[in-house]
This record gives C-alpha cells, sequence and structure tokens, in this order.
C-alpha cells in the first residue's frame, strides 16, 4: 500500500499492488489472521476477467499482500462471493478437524448461450487446509445451477446455530434468495425475500450479507444487507438494509415494505461485507470506497478501486422508538491512528469531536453555536466538507463529466453534531460519521495536490486536545 507511482494512493486504506479492485470478498478471520479476498484483475485498471486477490493483516489497518487464490476457469470468471471456516469439517471436504480449515464460496460467470441471460452464473466453492494460501475447487462444481435467472450471484455463507444447520443467501436478480445446508455442499432453496420492499432501480440487488446484532435493551435483530447498482441515493450505486427477524429459512422486515434505510450517504459506500467468525461476536464490515457510474474512470494511475476503513457495526434502539444501525470505525483505526500520528506523519487527517490536531500544519476546529450551525472544512483552498444550516455538502476538486457532483448534499436536520463528528481523510478518501455513527458519508476525493494542509473553520466554541484532556 505505498504511496510510490501514484498520487492518490491512500495510506491506510486498502489499494491493490497493481490492478483494478471491486468488491471485498470471502471475508473471514481465522487463528489471529483477518482475511480479505476481493474482485481483482491484476493485468490492467479497468475491470476485466475477475480473480479473487487476496490478503491478510493483523490489525484490520495494515495488509500483507498474498498470491491470487482463485483464477478464471471453465467454469467462468471468479465472481463475488464468502467464506467460512469448517473447523469441524462439517463439508467433510479436509482431512481434520482444524481452524485453518477454509472454505470459500462463489460464483462463476461465464457468457451465456442463452439469449435471455447476459452470464449464465453458477455457485461453487473452494477449499484450502493452510490458511488461504492455496485452494482447491471442489471437483463435482457447480454445487448450484442457475434457475434461469440472469443476475444469480454472489453467494454468503453463514452458521444458523438455533436450527444448527448453514445459510445461504444470494442475489436473485431484484430480490434475494435464501438456501440452507447441513453438509455445505447440498443446499435448497427456503424463500425469498424483497422482490417488493425496499429500494429498486435498474441496477439488480447485490452482494447480501445477513447478520444479528443485539441492542442494549437485549433485543436481538437480524440486518439484511443489499447493494444496489445503479439508480440509488447519491445518485448511482448505493447500498440499503433491512431490520427484522430470521428463522434460519425465512427473514421478515420490521418495517414497511416502502421504506428504505441507507447505509451511507455519500457516493461511494457499495458491496459491503462483514467478516465470518470475527473476535467477541463482533459485526467487523468493509465496502468497496467507488461507485460504478464512474469506477472506471477516476484519477488514479497504477491501481483504480480502494476499501473503506473497517467498521463496527451495533445497533441502537433510538428516541423515536426505532432500531437503527450504528457505525464506528474499527478500534484498531483509532490505535494506529493515534500511534502514528504521533510519531509519523503518513499523510491522513483525523478529526474526532472537539479536537485540535498538529499533522505538519496546524489543524483547528471551531465547532458552531447550536442557533446558527456553521462548519466549513478546506483542504488546499477546496471545499470538502460544510454544515450550513443544518445542511451538509461534500464535494470534490474534480468533475468527472458530471459523474462527480461538485456538491453533494444531504438533509441532515435535527441532528446533533457536537462531541460525535469523525472525520478521517486519507489521499483520495474521506469518510465522514455524523450523530453517534447513525449517519455516514463516504466519498472518493481527487485534490490537485496532496499537501500536509488541512484546515477546518466556522462559528462557536473551540477546544483542544489540552483542553480535552484535563
Amino acid at each position: 500500500m505505498s504511496s510510490k507511482n501514484d498520487l492518490y494512493r491512500p495510506a491506510i486504506h486498502f489499494s491493490p499492488a497493481f490492478g483494478w479492485l471491486n468488491d471485498p470478498n470471502g471475508l473471514v478471520y481465522s487463528e489471529g489472521q483477518w482475511h480479505m479476498f476481493y474482485q481483482y484483475y491484476p493485468m490492467d485498471t479497468i475491470w476485466g476477467p475477475m480473480h479473487w486477490g487476496h490478503a491478510v493483516s493483523q490489525n484490520l489497518v495494515t495488509w500483507q499482500h498474498y498470491p491470487i487464490a482463485l483464477a478464471p476457469d471453465e467454469l467462468g470468471n471468479m465472481f463475488s462471493g464468502s467464506a467460512i471456516v469448517d473447523k469441524a469439517n462439517t463439508s467433510g471436504l479436509f482431512e481434520k478437524e482444524s481452524e485453518a480449515n477454509l472454505v470459500a464460496y462463489y460464483t462463476a460467470s461465464l457468457p451465456s448461450s442463452d439469449t435471455s441471460l447476459a452470464d449464465y452464473q453458477t455457485q461453487c466453492l473452494a477449499y484450502s487446509d493452510d490458511q488461504g494460501l492455496n485452494w482447491i475447487k471442489y471437483e463435482q462444481n457447480p454445487i448450484l445451477n442457475n434457475p434461469k435467472i440472469e443476475c444469480f450471484r454472489d453467494p454468503k455463507v453463514f452458521w444458523f446455530e438455533q436450527a444448527k444447520h448453514w445459510v445461504m443467501v444470494i442475489t436473485h436478480g431484484q430480490s434475494i434468495g435464501i438456501y440452507y445446508s447441513q453438509n455445505m455442499v447440498d443446499w435448497e432453496l427456503s424463500s425469498d425475500f424483497g422482490a417488493e420492499e425496499g429500494h429498486h432501480s435498474n441496477g439488480p440487488w447485490e452482494c447480501p450479507d445477513l447478520f444479528p446484532l443485539t441492542a442494549q435493551n437485549g433485543v436481538t435483530k437480524w440486518i439484511m444487507v443489499v447493494g444496489i447498482g445503479d439508480g440509488c441515493y447519491a445518485p448511482g450505486s448505493g447500498t440499503q438494509y433491512f431490520i427484522g427477524d430470521f428463522d434460519g429459512k425465512k427473514f421478515t422486515n420490521d418495517g414497511p415494505a416502502d421504506k428504505v434505510l441507507w447505509m451511507d450517504y455519500g457516493r461511494d459506500y457499495y458491496a459491503t461485507q462483514s467478516w465470518f467468525n470475527a473476535p467477541d461476536n463482533k459485526r467487523i464490515a468493509i465496502s468497496w470506497m467507488s461507485n460504478w457510474r464512474y469506477a472506471r474512470q477516476t484519477e488514479t494511475k497504477t491501481f483504480r478501486g480502494i476499501m473503506t476503513l473497517p467498521r463496527e457495526f451495533s445497533l441502537i434502539f433510538n428516541e423515536s422508538g426505532h432500531y437503527i444501525l450504528k457505525q464506528s470505525f474499527y478500534e484498531s483505526v483509532s490505535y494506529f491512528l493515534n500511534e502514528t500520528m504521533s510519531n509519523d506523519n503518513v499523510g491522513v487527517f483525523r478529526v474526532n469531536g472537539k479536537v485540535m490536531l498538529e499533522i505538519g500544519e496546524e489543524i483547528e476546529i471551531n465547532l458552531f453555536e447550536e442557533d446558527c450551525p456553521q462548519f466549513i472544512f478546506k483542504r488546499l483552498d477546496a471545499k470538502t466538507i460544510s454544515i450550513i444550516n443544518n445542511r451538509l455538502y461534500l464535494g470534490s476538486d474534480k468533475v468527472m463529466e458530471d459523474e462527480f457532483s461538485h456538491n453533494y448534499t444531504s438533509n441532515i436536520t435535527n441532528e446533533k453534531f457536537e462531541n460525535d463528528l469523525e472525520i478521517i481523510v486519507d489521499k483520495g478518501a474521506v469518510e465522514l460519521l455524523f450523530a453517534d455513527g447513525t449517519f455516514s458519508m463516504t466519498q472518493l476525493y481527487f485534490p490537485d495536490k496532496i499537501e500536509n494542509e488541512i484546515q477546518i473553520t466556522g462559528s462557536g466554541r473551540f477546544s483542544s486536545i489540552a483542553e480535552d484532556s484535563k
């Protein structure tokens, strides 16, 4: 992840050494290692025949690149999927029980001879007994044939303890199919969710995820996450979620069918996936930081595509009497930034609450008064983020054939911003959390120059690290 040879290569956001990256795949934690696989084309910076790239981390911030895990074969290109730890050897694919037993589920995609199908997509698996260094594709692939659906892809697999079976959620075009299995190889369709719920557009539903979260009141709800290829809030690609109940075979949405919950209000937060087997039952997730409307035209040179910083998801019961998703940067991000910022200038800028930081040039924060909120965040004379009269603006230096809107706005009226504002700015990337993590905005950012200078100005109260530490 070095910054050499590319002005916009980020310092702490994951990027490929060379080539094209999109969806995170196969996120799995095993024996102290965080594995991240991802959609990868190693031959060019434009999307091409998909492989599974592979990287491993001890802390979810610094990554080691591993050899390509899966490459195209006679069944097709290696599209998105997931991975699990088969510690008990439920699949029967391994010689013994072990934490090193990894099983990956993926979509194989071929051009279809059937004119009604743009691609012929089937579901396959591969397995590894050495922590993902080497993979064997199951000799009886595919494990799920295509049921005559154009978009039949992105299997996410997890264990459902109450029923003692495995569950797979998978794209069924404009809905999500739910399958179950006892042995991880033979799968049966149990239900279909979403055909008449949430947001629908020309873009297919993609990259589903389904997981439980328990709120502080002790109530457990299930979160269904769905990416949509186009026609979303920002606009372009986007990610919605549903809160409801799951019995192992059917997901039931709590909210009205037409209600849309967006996971992020920026342009560049897509294909969200969470790690299987994360420590302490935490729900840690990461997203592709781009948008299909312009992903192939971004300003980087030696690579295209980065990941967001890892975020921890939790569930809160708000004052309005509704459950809502909360996001926070994973604890290792704060630890890493605190350590590196105190010792080395890494070109990453962080604003957290009412704090003054010094990185290269001085950073100042002047927060706003309640009756006249104004907040402007500048970098190199380019207005990036502003809050004026309870309306947030996030813009970019670069306007790319109208695909990068110069000012993207979101109404955040009635939110309280004091003490719960966090912004992390990296080369090419801005991530912003408000309102105790219930409001997220994530966007690419391409200034004309990358320098160690940042300014935050406004009206209101001023505080500094020294004052906060008393």
